[in-house]
């Protein structure tokens, strides 16, 4: 099965070949996972959604076009299960003195090695507080290294859509970050 293409594996699946899905989610996992990550910035929620995903998927196989190709597809398809549940969730009252006291506590490891992890992880945690129609575009985009169009492909959106939401997005963000490493130029200046 490992040698199939995707929408061969699909054909099998609506044949009723258990295995031949199986395959499929053996292969998408960790990226839907990594998705599902990246959107909430929480194991859990991402582990629940990396599996509505597949449940989500498996009940709407039987609408993949198999003139086109499958992962494009899923993508989009997960993108909107991820996007729908969090429109779902309540917000949670995240600010960005969370983001500053994480970089705070960072501080006190002055190792170079160091200065690298710390400043993707409060890129990271500045991106999750976006709001949810920048977010996603910019975790397609920044962290999962998608183009323009597969982002468009995925959310279902015209590209000049996505490239508004990546200008605006990235706007929300430097100011994120540029309140960020003001307060800690102000707290290394004071300790010197």
């Amino acid at each position: 099965m490992n040698r199939l293409q995707d929408e061969e594996l699909v054909v099998l699946c609506l044949q009723g070949k258990r295995e031949a899905f199986e395959e499929l989610v053996k292969r998408y996992e960790r990226q839907i996972y990594s998705l599902a990550y990246r959107l909430t910035n929480n194991y859990h929620d991402a582990v629940d959604l990396t599996q509505e995903v597949f449940l989500h998927l498996y009940q709407v196989l039987d609408k993949f076009d198999g003139d086109r190709k499958f992962f494009p597809w899923m993508y989009r398809i997960a993108t909107n299960v991820c996007y729908n549940a969090l429109k779902k969730k309540p917000k949670e009252a995240t600010s960005l003195d969370n983001v500053i006291e994480f970089v705070s506590d960072q501080d006190s490891q002055p190792e170079d090695k160091y200065e690298s992890k710390e400043i993707r992880e409060t890129v990271h945690k500045a991106i999750t507080e976006l709001p949810e129609n920048f977010r996603i575009p910019m975790v397609l985009r920044y962290l999962e290294d998608l183009s323009y169009k597969q982002i468009s492909a995925a959310m279902d959106l015209p590209v000049s859509t996505i490239e508004t939401r990546l200008y605006r997005g990235r706007i929300m963000l430097q100011k994120k970050l540029g309140r960020i490493l003001e307060r800690r130029a102000k707290s290394g200046v004071s300790r010197g």
